[in-house]
């Protein structure tokens, strides 16, 4: 029989994962919308320059340094063990820092400004269509500020403390008010000026509304606190922010680097093109991301309190998992990505079947990265694998430039993925396995795992592929609906079928049984 721990701790995962799917499903129907009316309103160019000072701001976010993972990983054991001083002292930590972030955001990102010529190759043209780059660009650095001023450091608590379902109930009615406010600015006043504006309006609204609940729901982790933490205990946690900035540099670099080499090499026009598929592999991400997020804290608890072997089990099984969920969006962005964006916005906006499975590719790569990252930050394993995330920028970046003269779009996510394969996936599972699980199992054994998993897909996605080339072609929205319920059905079927004696297969319909048996008991 489960300890109460043990039943709480499952509890709130599926509170988490059920409002953050959830939630996160129907913003992803919004944002399509929005950017349907976005697309007709403005058009391409404004489409582009929105993509690509979004990166921009999202490089300048890397001076957060990883203050955020450190501190929920801080977080985790005083809120678990009742130490009401000790998450007043980190809370306290943490407000001073995110001041000064959003003020050094704020500085390099107006010191970034006389720059702005060099980053677009459409630069002079913006005038001519009556784009302020600069003032856009200033809002734009609004938007990223707001992110950290105007008490968002408090959410902290609400997502260490298991209770991530409070933050994102609350993002999705604000989600739900902006992209009404959106939608009618764009269509009556065609402002890309006001519509940027909205965002900023409606962040800060969502920070106070998380700060509110937060103070009222823990008003002791709020009272006043003389004491500071040791000047050894900052060291220390600056030493992990160190190792945490050097993966943050590379996440970014992953994908934020991408619509900047494309705008500097192609032009605004492609940096276009391509978030209109990125929209794919944002949107995957984002929604099984929301996933990880809702068990984040429970996997906190359990790597605080239970043995070698149970973390052990819980990440083959998270792994598992991982696949059959971002392979079939592999599989399913494959196969529908150039349909959807043919009949959602014209031909004029495909690229090209290849490049929707390089995006499908880069969205399975992510799935393995996000799990061993997840897994890395719960055991607060950080500096052991610093060189990592440098060696993976070099090839990256090196590859990216070098293969976007030479293949165009294509050799931007060439480079992705290569670097993934070359870093994440040699490097990571070894050092996770050594420090994080004390080598519990040979690393071997996660290798042959995933070699197999990656032939299952392989076959099963060509397979879907070469289905969706002849079946039911032609009939617009109808074809995409039956060749994405072709993928969404296939992969885990295959998966369920091949691997049906496996230990974690096993776990997944056990598991999958006890909810079907309540559901039955309650009706």
């Amino acid at each position: 029989m489960k300890d109460n721990k043990s039943i709480s701790r499952t509890n709130y995962a599926m509170i988490n994962l059920i409002t953050g799917i959830g939630g996160q499903m129907c913003t992803t129907i919004l944002q399509f919308v929005v950017r349907t009316v976005f697309i007709h309103a403005l058009g391409k160019s404004y489409l582009g320059i929105n993509g690509l000072f979004s990166n921009i701001l999202t490089m300048l976010s890397l001076t957060e340094l990883g203050f955020d993972t450190a501190i929920n990983f801080k977080l985790y054991k005083p809120l678990a063990e009742g130490d009401d001083k000790r998450v007043r002292l980190l809370m306290k930590f943490y407000k001073r820092v995110y001041l000064v972030i959003g003020t050094i955001i704020l500085v390099l990102g107006v010191c970034l400004i006389p720059i702005l010529p060099n980053l677009i190759k459409d630069y002079d043209s913006m005038a001519e269509l009556g784009i302020n780059a600069v003032l856009i660009f200033l809002l734009h650095i609004g938007r990223t500020v707001c992110s950290y001023w105007f008490l968002a450091y408090r959410a902290a608590i609400l997502k260490a403390n298991q209770k991530k379902y409070i933050l994102d109930l609350v993002e999705f009615f604000v989600n739900l008010a902006t992209s009404g406010v959106k939608i009618l600015v764009l269509v009556v006043f065609k402002d890309f000026v006001l519509y940027t504006s909205t965002v900023i309006f409606f962040n800060i609204v969502q920070n106070f509304i998380n700060a509110y609940i937060t103070k009222r729901k823990y008003p002791q982790f709020f009272e006043a606190e003389k004491d500071n933490l040791s000047r050894s205990e900052i060291v220390d946690m600056i030493k992990d922010c160190g190792a945490l900035f050097v993966y943050k540099v590379n996440n970014v670099v992953v994908k934020a680097t991408d619509n900047i080499v494309i705008s500097a090499f192609i032009g605004l026009g492609e940096v276009g093109l391509y978030s209109n598929y990125l929209l794919f592999y944002t949107t995957a991400r984002t929604l099984f991301d929301k996933a990880y997020a809702a068990v984040k804290a429970s996997m906190g608890n359990l790597f605080a309190t239970e043995s070698v072997e149970k973390k052990y089990r819980f990440f083959q099984i998270m792994n598992y998992i991982s696949v059959v969920l971002f392979g079939t969006a592999c599989c399913g962005v494959a196969v529908c990505a150039d349909e959807l964006i043919t009949v959602w916005v014209g031909t004029d906006y495909v690229v090209g079947s290849m490049f929707a499975l390089l995006i499908g590719i880069e969205i399975f790569f992510h799935g393995l990265r996000i799990n061993l990252g997840q897994i890395r930050n719960v055991s607060g394993v950080f500096r052991q694998m610093w060189f990592r995330p440098v060696l993976g920028i070099v090839i990256n970046v090196g590859v990216s430039i070098g293969l976007v003269q030479v293949c165009g779009l294509h050799g931007v996510i060439i480079g992705t993925i290569v670097s993934d394969l070359l870093t994440n996936f040699l490097i990571d599972p070894k050092v996770i396995h050594k420090y994080s699980f004390q080598n519990y199992k040979p690393v071997s054994e996660y290798y042959r795992k995933n070699l197999g998993y990656l032939m299952v897909l392989a076959v099963v996605t060509a397979a879907n592929m070469w289905i969706g080339s002849w079946f039911f072609v032609g009939h617009g929205w109808y074809s995409v609906i039956v060749h994405g319920f072709l993928a969404a059905v296939t992969v885990p079927a295959t998966f369920m079928l091949i691997y049906w004696k496996s230990e974690e297969c096993k776990y997944l319909v056990n598991q999958g049984g006890k909810v079907l048996k309540k559901l039955v008991k309650r009706h």
